[in-house]
Order: C-alpha cells, then structure tokens, then sequence
C-alpha cells in the first residue's frame, strides 16, 4: 500500500492531461499499458533479490553485491537525486494547488513550509507510525480513484445530468493519434509515432518511486512474507488503477479540448490541468473539481512525505558505505536517522524557487531530471538481476526455492534493460524539433555524464572491482534455498555433528 500511495500523486492527476495531448486518446493509453506492464516487470525482478536477502539495504547494496561498490554508489548517488528533487518538487505542486482555492500568491510560501513540516512530522514519528500515515493516503487515494473511474464510465455513456451527452468511443474512432505533433506540420506518421513516444517519458514519471516499497523492506515485519505480498500486490493494483484510469480520461477527454490546452500551455501545474476536472467541467459538475483538487492535495503531500523518506534512508545507505560521512548514521531514540532526515529536508527549501517568476523555468528542468533518474534507477535494478541470476546458478542455488521468483527470466530483465535505456537516450528528442535548442539538450541530458564521472572517479579513487559471480555473498539468503551449498549453515552443524 506503500508503493501505491507514493506512486499514485500528481504524474497522474495532472500529468495525464499532457500525455493525452502529445499522444492523442489511443497512443495515451498505449503508452501507459506499456510502460505499466516494463514497470511490473521491473517490480518483480526486484521482488525476487529482496525477498531472498531482505536486510541487506535495499538496491543500492544490491549494486554492490552483485556489480560492483562504485556501481552501488552510482545508484544511490542516482536515487538520493531521484527522491531528493521528488521533495521540492511536490511541494511546489502543492503550493499551486492549494491556490485553486486561495487565489493570493502571497501565501503560497506559508503552504510550502506547512506541508514540509508535515512531511518532516511523518518522517521522525517512526516507520510504524509513517506506514500508519501513508496507508491512510493509499486507501483515500484508491478510494477516489475507484469513484472518478466510475464517475467517467458513466459520464461517456451520457449518464450524467444535466447534459446527458452520449461520448462512448467517439474519441478513439475519430482522432486516435496526434496527427500535428506540437504544430511542427510534419508528416502524419512521423507525427503520431513522436506523440506516441513522448507518453513514455510521461507515463515514466507518473509510475516513478514505484521501487520505492523495496528501501522499507529492512524495516518490515517479517519483511520475506511481507515484500512477498506486496510486490505480487503493487503490479495488479497500480497497473490495473493506471490502465481504468487511463481509459476514462482517453473515452471523455479530447485531445483538443479547449479547457486542456488552455491548462497544459499554463504549464500544468494546477487542478484545472487534471483530465478528471476537465470530465467535471464537460458533464457540468461543479462540486467534483474540489473534490478532486482535495485528493490531489494529499496525493502530492503523501509522495513528499515517500520522498523525503526514502531520499534520508538511501544517505543511510551511502554512509555505511563510506560513500557520504559517517555522520549520516546518527539516529535518535526512535532509530530514525536523524541526521540524514534533516539534510532531506533541507534539499526541499529549493521549493521555494518556485515563489520567483525567473526561476519557475530552471525547477522545471530540474524537476524533470529528478524524474528522469527513476528509468536510470530501473535499469539499474534489472542489470543487478541479471548478475544475481547469473550468480545463483553460478553457485548452485536453486531459484525455484526462494520466496518469490519473477517470470519468464533473463528476458525479461533485458527487455526492460533495453526499452529504458531507449526512452533515457530519446527523452528530450524534442530539443531537435523546430530547431536545436542547447539549453533543453543540456538540461535533458547532464544526468548521464555525471553520473558517468561520479562511477569512474569512485571507481579510480577506491579501486573497486567487479565482483567475481563465483565470490558474490549470498549468506543471506533463506535456509531452504542455501540447502546444501557453501551456505548451508544447517548442514554445517549436522556434519560436525557425525564427526565427533
């Protein structure tokens, strides 16, 4: 439930309204199914690695496990900057949203400091208490959804008063592609196949910190039963409340509906840019736009809070790996992390950037690279699968005895490797079109070289090496796997046991 409340936020309240622009009702929902069901696949290749070594620190040990320290250091390096932007990010969401109702721009920072605070609460009362909190955002969340994907399926088949207007597949029959992609006048083909492929970078951000639910894992109770039940869990309920969500908005909402276009050109940052709000204002609902706004308020309160949370913990992480100062261990008497707590925080002051009209163009960017590290993130989990994989036959371990084993394995792994890997590289192809523009080239590509130079200097700097598949530790998987391998700690005792 975790995963669901950090994953359902503002990527698909008002997120969805530009996907459904750029890639007209028919490639929206494709482009979601697709990126839902690489996503789903992800989750279960790391299901599989954190059930069977739980408490080992979440992926970014699983890079140093199974590739190698410098590798590792990259991911949380790259995930500390995924989470981390996640925090202001959202708050400068929630800071636009909140004036849905309060029209004064001038209490837009007294917004921002109540909901960082509110987070910061959230993340020091404990992980019982946190998981308390988010669980109440999930079931409100899913609560809504279920009620606006009715509320859609009825208003397309003209059930709503006082219009009572019959839309059914209107939409899809008539303009299923986006024929004139951002008005360039390019070919149609080409224009639909581009309007197409910018949904995946969208449906990526509206899916991101969904791996999130694996940093919690060292805190489950019974975290092998636990991460079981929720990873089998989060695939079927996020794809499948994404895809029924998707098809509502794609049946109701024309792509060139005059209320959508106006709102995606303001930059969609508010309630009006929501497809769901647009149903409301088409059908003549007056009420639901609050309602939905409301909802959307505590979507993007809950993912700052998600944020925040696993932003502190992956420090943690890089500090036991002497990859950040030792000081980030620091804890308080409830065992949270006070120290790297704190510094999360403090990366959420960038929040108020957004107060100053000059810089609003500068957070988007950064914004969009904090989201665009979630495709890095996952590719990296599917390449530290592939290892594990390799390793365990390597070693003699019988996959088919862990708790949780993934699908239709190595291809899947590497179907996933190679489909990120493409939207990474062609995410900000529209840097070309209409003439080259350095500063959107600049501002969509800086994250690979960095992250380029931060591995080899970590690399050059600590000598690490890659780790040999035959010395890869995997003490720490569960017994009835480790059943007569190098790891069999009961056998162990049995044969000392008959020697004496």
């Amino acid at each position: 439930m975790i995963a669901i409340a950090g994953c359902i936020g503002t990527g698909l309240f008002l997120g969805s309204g530009a996907a459904l622009v750029n890639g007209g009702p028919v490639g929206f929902f494709l482009g979601y199914l697709i990126m839902g069901c690489l996503v789903g696949m992800m989750m279960y290749s790391l299901g599989e690695m954190t059930c069977f070594a739980p408490n080992i620190g979440g992926f970014i040990e699983m890079g140093n496990r199974y590739i190698d320290p410098a590798y590792g250091a990259m991911m949380g390096l790259n995930y500390i900057f995924q989470v981390g932007i996640g925090v202001p990010a959202e708050l400068s969401a929630l800071a636009s949203l909140v004036g849905f109702w309060d029209k004064s721009s001038k209490h837009a920072a007294a917004y921002i400091t109540a909901f960082l605070l509110f987070a910061l609460f959230s993340n020091v009362v404990g992980v019982r208490w946190y998981g308390e909190i988010e669980f109440f955002f999930a079931v409100l969340k899913f609560g809504t959804l279920i009620g606006l994907i009715i509320f859609g399926l009825i208003a397309d088949l003209g059930g709503v008063p006082p219009h009572r207007e019959f839309i059914g597949g209107k939409h899809w029959r008539n303009d299923p592609w986006n024929d004139n992609f951002k008005g360039l006048g390019l070919p149609v083909n080409i224009s639909r196949f581009l309007g197409f492929w910018s949904v995946f970078t969208k449906a990526a951000f509206s899916y991101a910190t969904t791996e999130g639910v694996a940093v919690l894992a060292g805190e489950a109770h019974n975290p092998r039963k636990t991460m079981r039940t929720a990873i089998r869990t989060v695939f079927y309920r996020i794809v499948g409340i994404y895809m029924l969500s998707v098809l509502v908005i794609s049946l109701n909402v024309s792509q060139h509906s005059p209320d959508l276009l106006s709102a995606v050109a303001l930059g969609g940052h508010d309630a009006a840019s929501s497809p769901f709000v647009v149903i409301c204002k088409q059908t003549g609902v007056r009420v639901l736009p609050h309602i939905i706004n409301g909802v959307v308020v505590t979507s993007a309160a809950s993912s700052t809070s998600e944020n925040l949370y696993a932003c502190s913990r992956t420090m943690v992480a890089l500090a036991r790996q002497r990859a950040l100062p030792r000081v980030f261990l620091k804890t308080d008497k409830l065992g949270n992390p006070i120290v790297a707590v704190g510094a999360a925080t403090a990366i959420g002051l960038l929040a108020y950037l957004s107060l100053s009209n000059g810089s609003n163009q500068v957070f988007l960017w950064l914004s969009n690279l904090g989201a665009l590290s979630s495709l890095i993130n996952w590719t990296s989990i599917c390449i530290c699968f592939l290892r594990f994989k390799k390793a365990l036959a390597v070693q003699g371990i019988d996959r088919r005895k862990l708790p949780l084993r993934s699908w239709c394995q190595p291809y899947m792994a590497w179907v996933c490797i190679i489909f990120f890997s493409l939207v990474v590289i062609f995410s900000s192809f529209t840097a070309f079109l209409g003439g080259f523009k350095p500063v959107d080239f600049v501002a969509g590509y800086i994250t690979l070289p960095f992250l380029l130079v931060f591995f080899v200097s970590y690399k050059v700097l600590r000598k690490t090496k890659m780790v040999d598949l035959n010395e890869i530790d995997l003490s720490d998987g569960p017994a009835e796997a480790l059943e007569g391998t190098r790891y069999d700690r009961y056998g162990d005792v049995q044969q000392a046991m008959f020697t004496q």
